[in-house]
C-alpha cells in the first residue's frame, strides 16, 4: 500500500476522520429555521472566490444561533495569513459538528485542511481526492474558470475549427503535473487539427532548468509552438484537453465548458465537481495519465451522434451548474441540501 502512494501523484493514505451524516452532523440546528442558513467566520477565514456570493443570498446569516452550516475558508496558495486551529474558533462545537472547511486551490498539499484538525467537520475542495474523499459528507466544488467564452457554444461540436486542442504549462522534473512532459502528449500536436501547445516558462520550472538544463530538453521547441497560437482561438475545438496540473483539478474544465468543448480529462485520484449533481459520464471523457497515448485514437472512434449528445448534456452541465460564480455557488448550496437526502423541506 505504501508503494502505491509513494509512486503516485495526488494519491496519499485515508486518513481523514471517518464520518458520516448520522454520527457527525446536529440536524436539530437546521430545524429552527424555514430556510437553509449559512455562517460564514470572518477574517482570517475571508471568503474567496464565488464563495463570496453567500453574503447578501437568502441563504446567509451573521447570527450563528440560526446557522445550520458553519462555513471555514482556508488560504488559497500563496496566502501567508496565518489561520488558528479550528477548534479555537468561537462555535467550534462538539469538535466540528455542522462545520464545512472550504479550500478552493490547486495546491492541496499546501492548502488542504491537515487531518487532525478536521474533527467532525466535512471538506469541501476543489481537489477532492478518492482516497480521501467520504461520500455523503464531503463536496467536490469546481475551480474557477478564468476564461469564459459562451460566443462559441453555438457552434455545433462537429463543425469547429479544430478537433482537440490544448495551450498551458508543461511542467517539469519530479513535480506534480509532470506527466505533461510525456512524449505521448507531445506527440498528439500535428499542427492541423489537434493543437497541443505548451510552454515550460514557469517559476519553479525555471529554478529546475537553472540547476539541471538538461531537464528541459524540448522546452525550445514546445515555446516555438506556444507562441504561435491563441488561447481562445483554440477553444473553437470539438474537444478541449483539461489535464491535471498541480493538483488533479483543472481550470481548463471549467473554460472548455464555457465554450462548448467536450473537456476531455488526464487526471487520477479525482472527484469530479459535484459528482452527486452532475452525471459526468455523459459529458466528460476522463483517461488516466498513465494511458495517455490512448486519447486520440479513442476520440476519433466517437461516432458523431455520440459527441453530439456529449455536446449538449456538456452545455446543460455549464448553463445550470457553472456558468458564473452566483450559479456555482447555487449548486454548492443544492449539494450541501441534498446531504440531507429529504429531511429538510
Amino acid at each position: 500500500v505504501e508503494q502505491w502512494h509513494s509512486d503516485k501523484f495526488w494519491h496519499s493514505a485515508s486518513t481523514f476522520p471517518l464520518c458520516s451524516m448520522d454520527a457527525c452532523f446536529d440536524y436539530t440546528r437546521c430545524a429552527a429555521s424555514d430556510e437553509f442558513l449559512i455562517y460564514a467566520y470572518g477574517a482570517p477565514f475571508n471568503l474567496i472566490w464565488y464563495l463570496k456570493e453567500l453574503n447578501g443570498s437568502r441563504w446567509h446569516t451573521t447570527d450563528p444561533s440560526k446557522a445550520c452550516i458553519f462555513l471555514v475558508t482556508e488560504p488559497q496558495h500563496g496566502d501567508t495569513v496565518r489561520r488558528p486551529h479550528p477548534s479555537a474558533l468561537p462555535y467550534w462545537n462538539a469538535g466540528g459538528l455542522n462545520h464545512v472547511i472550504a479550500t478552493l486551490a490547486d495546491r492541496w498539499g499546501l492548502t488542504a485542511p491537515l487531518p487532525h484538525t478536521i474533527g467532525n467537520a466535512s471538506v469541501m475542495s476543489s481537489a477532492l481526492q478518492q482516497t480521501t474523499f467520504r461520500p455523503g459528507f464531503d463536496i467536490s466544488i469546481p475551480l474557477p474558470g478564468k476564461v469564459r467564452m459562451p460566443h462559441l457554444q453555438a457552434l455545433k461540436s462537429c463543425d469547429r475549427k479544430y478537433f482537440l486542442t490544448f495551450k498551458g504549462v508543461r511542467y517539469l522534473g519530479h513535480t506534480e503535473g509532470n506527466f505533461r512532459s510525456d512524449p505521448a502528449l507531445r506527440a498528439m500536436h500535428n499542427g492541423h487539427d489537434v493543437i497541443v501547445a505548451m510552454s515550460c516558462n514557469q517559476v519553479t520550472n525555471n529554478l529546475i532548468r537553472k540547476e539541471h538544463p538538461e531537464a528541459g530538453h524540448g522546452c525550445d521547441e514546445d515555446q516555438a509552438v506556444f507562441q504561435k497560437y491563441n488561447f481562445k482561438d483554440l477553444m473553437n475545438s470539438t474537444f478541449g484537453l483539461a489535464p491535471a496540473g498541480r493538483s488533479p483539478a483543472s481550470y481548463r474544465m471549467t473554460e472548455t465548458l464555457s465554450a462548448g468543448t467536450i473537456p476531455v480529462l488526464i487526471v487520477d485520484n479525482y472527484v469530479m465537481p459535484f459528482h452527486d449533481l452532475i452525471q459526468w459520464h455523459r459529458c466528460a471523457f476522463q483517461f488516466p495519465t498513465s494511458q495517455v497515448s490512448r486519447i486520440l485514437p479513442a476520440l476519433r472512434r466517437v461516432p458523431k451522434e455520440e459527441v453530439e449528445r456529449r455536446q449538449k448534456y456538456c452545455l446543460f452541465i455549464y448553463d445550470e451548474y457553472l456558468k458564473d460564480d452566483a450559479t456555482v455557488f447555487r449548486s454548492i448550496v443544492r449539494s450541501l441540501k441534498l446531504r440531507f437526502h429529504g429531511m429538510l423541506p
